[in-house]
């Protein structure tokens, strides 16, 4: 990662949207005034008024130029007079990239009112700043806006404050700094299935999607495929990057949240396509989550009798788990994914920077997947996870290294299964741990009541529970299953009102259904399960203990 200079008019709020990205993306913050501050031992106003306007751009530009040949990669809140010299906008050009934090001068100036009357409430020693010290500082905010504002928008990146809190800001420069392409190496695994791909975990890679694309040789009329969460983040700064490495991209964006993987919405795609005169040789581009994935996976499927796909999974779960492997569909009024087919995509691109833009829930709901491949198939994954738990669930100054390692693993894992099982004759199977309940608790209870996540984790502690009681597993590796899931930030008691007896009477629509009987996954010990056949009786009286509701 290069410098990231904050730039824009005193009040934009750069020292706030600072401490935010410091915390999300694990770099040290400088602020140039309080270092000017630091070196001349008197604060700025006093600077000015002792000193002038030169000498204090002159210590200006010296810190700067110190600082970002010294430091490492960091977050830098510069002042707004900053940009005034040729040779700082020159020198942050060459070693970052530059936001400029767009606001409105009137927003500003009520900015900077607020902080001066705290400090004053506060009995903070504080110096008046020059530019509120005239006698009419709205206008003073205007006239250098003018004068800047030809500067300011040099900036590689410009993101609007208006009518935004600082953490919306702040997620806003994340996903376009994703787009931007800084990174550390990427983990490439080949999927050898029927239809090989490669699945590449690449920190930063959304911003080289068009080079990745341009390796497949696809025709350049491409069909970006989003939702309506995503789109404001993403669209414009990817729109123009597929653009700028020679595609012509075509933006199509559904309504976000499990209701759009509908029949209805699929139908609204197809006419779209039609309308586009897409052709059997254009790409479908996926870039979303898991509802994304499989809706617009199934278009890909069924459109012209299967047209090239590529996911860009931007959940946790949707990295680890539904963008590989080629299951695609949309649910039905009876059940979760009853419609649906095996397609493969030619690339899976798992960005894990873009999941610093997701909303807690739906980054934590990603941790029952992962959970799961340790629970089915590999205790040392398991293990990682309990010894790195807090770390991951906070998610500030995230783990770089560590949370690609992690994505990695588990694509591995489902990529081993899927190679031997790819159309879920046999072994494929035991990827649904946890997951004949959770489909029915999601159907039973309204798609988007429960994400998916977490009805995966709330059936996994029921499925435990139904293999401690059959005596198959342990109480000790319930107990630390249940532990890790909550550490991660997962639920682990069901609270809600739907009846035990329509969750039974939905697990009869599983998919893993033969002859009228389900077939469980069940675990031996973490790391281990099996496929088998569970007493009606003991089901029933689990299931119906488990979702008896709980009072908080």
């Amino acid at each position: 990662m290069r410098h990231i200079f904050l730039i824009g008019l005193s009040g934009s709020g750069k020292s706030t949207v600072g401490r935010l990205l410091e915390r999300d993306l694990g770099m040290p913050l400088l602020d140039i005034d309080a270092l000017i501050e630091e070196e001349c031992g008197e604060r700025i106003p006093v600077i000015f008024a002792r000193r002038g306007e030169e000498y204090f751009r002159a210590c200006e530009s010296l810190l700067l130029d110190r600082v970002t040949r010294t430091q490492s990669a960091a977050i830098i809140s510069t002042g707004g007079g900053i940009v005034t010299r040729a040779q700082n906008r020159a020198l942050m050009a060459e070693r970052g990239v530059r936001v400029y934090l767009q606001v409105e001068p009137a927003v500003a100036l009520l900015r900077l009112q607020t902080q001066l009357d705290l400090a004053i409430a506060q009995d903070t020693p504080v110096e008046v700043r020059p530019l509120l010290a005239g006698p009419d500082p709205l206008a003073s905010l205007h006239n250098l806006l003018s004068a800047r504002v030809a500067w300011y928008e040099e900036a590689e990146l410009v993101c609007s404050t208006l009518d935004k809190s600082a953490s919306q800001v702040a997620r806003e420069i994340i996903a376009m700094l994703n787009s931007s392409g800084d990174t550390i190496a990427p983990i490439i695994r080949h999927v050898a299935t029927g239809t090989r791909y490669d699945v590449i975990v690449d920190w930063g890679g959304l911003g080289r999607l068009g080079a990745y694309l341009k390796q497949l040789q696809i025709p350049p009329r491409i069909f970006l495929f989003t939702d309506s969460n995503l789109e404001r983040l993403y669209a414009p700064t990817l729109l123009q990057n597929l653009a700028q490495a020679g595609f012509e991209p075509h933006l199509y964006v559904v309504p976000a949240g499990e209701g759009s993987k509908s029949l209805a919405q699929l139908s609204a795609i197809y006419d779209w396509l039609v309308e586009q005169r897409a052709e059997r040789s254009e790409a479908i581009i996926a870039f979303g989550g898991g509802v994304v994935g499989d809706l617009v996976g199934y278009a890909a499927a069924s459109y012209l009798r299967g047209v090239p796909l590529i996911q860009v999974p931007t959940s946790l779960l949707a990295q680890v788990d539904s963008s590989l492997g080629g299951k695609t569909g949309v649910n039905h009024t009876q059940g979760k994914n009853l419609i649906g087919a095996f397609y493969s995509p030619r690339l899976v691109l798992a960005d894990p920077a873009v999941l610093l833009t997701l909303a807690e829930r739906e980054r934590t709901e990603g941790w029952a997947e992962i959970v799961k491949y340790g629970i089915i198939l590999d205790a040392e994954l398991f293990a990682l996870l309990e010894a790195h738990a807090d770390t991951l669930r906070a998610f500030s100054h995230p783990p770089v290294p560590l949370l690609c390692q992690i994505i990695a693993r588990s694509i591995d894992l489902k990529a081993m299964v899927i190679e031997e099982d790819e159309r879920e004759q046999g072994l494929r199977a035991i990827l649904n741990y946890g997951h004949t309940l959770a489909h029915a608790l999601e159907n039973v209870s309204g798609y988007g009541e429960w994400l998916h996540g977490e009805a995966v984790s709330l059936g996994m502690v029921a499925a435990a529970q139904l293999a401690q009681e059959a005596a198959l597993f342990p109480a000790s590796a319930v107990e630390r299953q249940n532990a890790l899931l909550k550490a991660l930030g997962l639920p682990i008691v069901y609270h809600g009102s739907v009846r035990p007896q329509d969750i039974l009477t939905k697990i009869q629509l599983d998919k893993k259904v033969v002859g009228k009987r389900v077939r469980w996954i069940m675990p031996r010990q973490i790391g281990e399960v099996f496929v088998t056949q569970m007493p009606d009786e003991l089901v029933e009286r689990v299931v119906t203990a488990f979702f008896t509701e709980k009072k908080l």
